[in-house]
């Protein structure tokens, strides 16, 4: 039986998967919705709130 590997993504939103600012791991989904251009998240919900977060505080 043919052995397969899972694809591996190098410099995509899998790669930046913690934040920042604080060193706490986000899903890929949440660097996506929350980070900048480049997915890398500079604010997440361990260290801002909810609000700062949904007001785009997470890419400055």
């Amino acid at each position: 039986m043919p052995q397969t590997t899972a694809p591996t993504q190098t410099g995509s939103r899998i790669a930046d998967t913690r934040c920042q600012s604080c060193g706490n791991f986000v899903t890929p989904d949440f660097a996506h919705v929350f980070g900048d251009n480049q997915n890398s998240v500079h604010g997440c919900l361990n260290c801002m709130d909810g609000t700062a977060v949904k007001n785009g505080q997470a890419v400055d």
